[in-house]
């Protein structure tokens, strides 16, 4: 036996594996309580959970650090976790149905699915019966007890015509079970053990054991050994190559493999291509092509003159079903498949079974978590036709949506971005993108996919769904996210522009702005925008709602930011001046936390226990953030959980001001507020000063230190020059 503890792989015989492993439920679990088990071993994400569940108005909300690189679909993953995925490892009905995941494009699909086959690689190996085509279960070996028990009685009754037959087959099931040591590993004392073999009207023996049915022989083993529940419906007859060695019929005729001797192997998980173990994934077919064999397995027509009908041989099990079992079958554009495939998923999800090809007939187990990828349209088609009305019961579907919040959205823009070479220096061949880009991307995004039928202005809207809480201008009403979502369509985030799309038209501006000022700047894409749209849509209603939103709501806020960005390019020691009062704050929110006075060295006097609740709050009630005193508490938890997982993953002691977007720009405003004058910023150029030219010099030099190029830096300020709202008072 070769036990390699360091790694949990496993090379031995069946009985040392039962000693050695039996009792750990990683070895015999079912797929799905496997992906629940490591999504749950990365921990949850405290920072995104506290930030989830304000902005959704939900405490039973939860991130997890899994799927960390996923922006705005947090309520979905956490629906196939919390909803999917634990009631089917607790033997519920999800345990029989597959994953359907349903949304528009570039939503985020396909990298969720990606993300899960990469879990899936990360998991220790497994074990499974050796020669299984289909990598089974060691525990499958319990369902053979019964047949080699048969097997043998009849052999004996041949010789002896005065056996009972039955009591002879309960005794050499007894003698199997007392050869694997069953006796000293079974807790006669599970309260799931005692069950079964009373229900059974069985002594709560070993030999009552043995008198069990071969189906609950199975179930008094799991429990008996003190494993979930869950793991029963991962168990089920071997594959007929297995079956075949333990009877000694096919392969070594006379010469069967005692269930104990029989060798167990362990593999890990993989989809690379030099071969798929446990993860696969099915690209779409067009129904005329599609062949049956890619699923179920083929006749092996090299041995059909070679071995004799029922040979196991004579057929291959490497379809798609074959070589996901115990793990994931991915099926892209599942849904328009034919029926004959249709019913062979049917099959694996409410039977648990796959059946085997030509020339063999029966079918062979099946425990694996299938994946659906699919759109609306095919959806709506597949369920309205009658003949499919069985699968309602068999799918649990999920809507990806875009992200509603600009603060994720702005993070999926960044990801698609990064991947392209434009994302490089522009000395290694890249493009410059200003700092205000992807915010005003991310905005241009949502209020593309917001419901239109709103009570508030769109860019309120847009902001309350970031996480603000605010009134609108002029109306006196408090506007909360919660409010907002309640009114909105249930259709809101699966219509908009995609990011997909927006990566297009931002690439597209990248290659034009090579070597003609290598920057890509929001005025750039406003234009880019205007023209893409009037070139790919037809419809003049949405034409018209895509040029309204270029031209008013997304034009007001960019202008407002561009002029906080040239305001704060005119102060000296801005950052600094932002760097200390974002000190000053988190220290007083700590003293807050803690209910403990302010210790600080940053040269400003110590607090009340408590901290200085009238400074927190002049910074958290900000007119444009609007954090009410009653939502002060969750905000500042949030604030502290950011700032937790900043130094979890940058080991750094001193956190910058930007290291939270909410506080970021409540800070600046804070601090703008005691910086301006109410004077123009710009006398006229033919009248300017010295001074007033060294001034614009700096604010060059800051705007470039802020992440402008020296290019955008300079369009900048000669668009604030031009504009006469830019005032230090506004």
């Amino acid at each position: 036996m070769e036990n390699t503890s360091n790694t949990t792989s496993f090379k031995g015989s069946f009985k040392d594996w039962l000693h050695a492993k039996g009792r750990d439920p990683k070895q015999t679990e079912s797929s799905k309580s496997r992906l629940l088990r490591l999504i749950r071993a990365a921990g949850e994400n405290a920072a995104n959970t506290i930030r989830v569940r304000r902005i959704q108005g939900d405490d039973s909300l939860q991130a997890y650090n899994a799927f960390s690189m996923f922006y705005g679909v947090e309520r979905s993953i956490f629906t196939v976790t919390n909803s999917f995925l634990v009631p089917a490892t607790m033997g519920g009905e999800t345990d029989k149905q597959a994953l359907v995941l349903i949304g528009p494009p570039g939503a985020g699909k396909s990298d969720y699915v990606t993300r899960i086959k990469a879990l899936y690689r990360t998991a220790d190996p497994i074990p499974y019966l050796k020669h299984s085509r289909v990598h089974d279960n060691p525990l499958n070996l319990f369902f053979m007890v019964q047949l080699v028990a048969e097997k043998q009685a009849d052999a004996e009754s041949e010789n002896d015509q005065s056996i009972d037959f039955a009591a002879r087959v309960d005794a050499i099931k007894l003698e199997i079970l007392e050869s694997l040591g069953l006796a000293s590993l079974l807790d006669f004392n599970d309260a799931s053990l005692k069950s079964i073999l009373t229900n059974a009207g069985q002594a709560h023996t070993l030999a009552g054991v043995a008198k069990l049915d071969p189906n609950d022989l199975v179930s008094a083993v799991v429990a008996g050994l003190g494993l979930p529940r869950s793991t029963r419906n991962a168990v089920g007859t071997p594959e007929p190559l297995v079956q075949d060695l333990v009877l000694g019929v096919y392969q070594r005729p006379g010469k069967p493999v005692a269930i104990g001797d029989y060798p167990i192997d362990s593999m890990r998980f993989t989809d690379d291509f030099s071969g798929s173990n446990g993860i696969v994934d099915v690209a779409e077919v067009q129904p005329l092509n599609f062949d049956i064999n890619e699923w179920i397995g083929s006749e092996n027509m090299a041995n059909m003159s070679r071995f004799q009908e029922g040979d196991p041989r004579l057929v291959n099990l490497n379809g798609a079903f074959n070589k996901g079992n115990r793990g994931l079958v991915i099926l892209t554009e599942g849904l328009k498949n034919p029926p004959e495939a249709q019913r062979v998923l049917l099959e694996a999800l409410q039977g648990r079974r796959v059946k085997l090809p030509t020339p063999l007939a029966g079918s062979c187990f099946f425990d694996g978590l299938i994946i659906i990828h699919s759109n609306e349209g095919e959806y709506d088609k597949f369920m309205k036709v009658r003949e499919n009305e069985p699968y309602a019961d068999r799918f649990y579907r999920i809507w990806f949506p875009y992200p509603l919040e600009m603060s994720q959205a702005e993070k999926v823009i960044r990801k698609f971005w990064n991947s392209s070479e434009f994302a490089k220096p522009v000395a290694q061949g890249g493009v410059h993108v200003d700092p205000d880009v992807f915010p005003y991307l991310a905005r241009m995004e949502v209020l593309t996919r917001v419901d239109k039928n709103s009570p508030v202005p769109l860019n309120i809207k847009v902001d309350a769904y970031d996480g603000r809480s605010m009134r609108d201008r002029g109306m006196g009403m408090k506007v909360s996210v919660q409010d907002l979502r309640e009114r909105a369509s249930t259709r809101e985030g699966l219509e908009g522009q995609s990011p997909r799309e927006t990566n297009k038209v931002m690439q597209s501006l990248a290659a034009r702005v090579q070597g003609r000022g290598d920057t890509v700047t929001t005025a750039l894409l406003r234009d880019a925008f205007r023209d893409w749209f009037k070139q790919t849509i037809t419809d003049e209603k949405k034409l018209e709602f895509m040029m309204k939103i270029i031209g008013n709501e997304l034009d007001e806020v960019r202008k407002k930011n561009l002029q906080q960005l040239v305001l704060a390019s005119l102060v000296d020691g801005f950052k600094d001046e932002c760097q200390q009062t974002w000190d000053k704050y988190l220290d007083n929110v700590r003293a807050w936390a803690s209910n403990s006075s302010v210790k600080s060295s940053a040269g400003y006097s110590k607090s009340q226990v408590g901290g200085d609740e009238s400074f927190m709050r002049e910074i958290e009630s900000d007119p444009d953030w609007g954090v009410t005193s009653a939502e002060a508490p969750k905000f500042r938890a949030e604030i502290q959980a950011a700032v937790n997982q900043f130094i979890t993953e940058h080991g750094a002691k001193n956190i910058p001001y930007t290291c939270h977007q909410a506080v970021q720009k409540c800070l600046e405003r804070f601090v703008l507020k005691k910086v301006r004058t109410g004077a123009r910023l710009f006398s006229s150029s033919s009248a300017r000063s010295d001074e007033d030219r060294r001034k614009l010099s700096a604010a060059k030099f800051r705007l470039v230190e802020a992440g402008f190029s020296e290019w955008s830096a300079e369009e900048l300020l000669r668009e604030a020059e031009e504009n006469s709202d830019f005032l230090v008072e506004r």
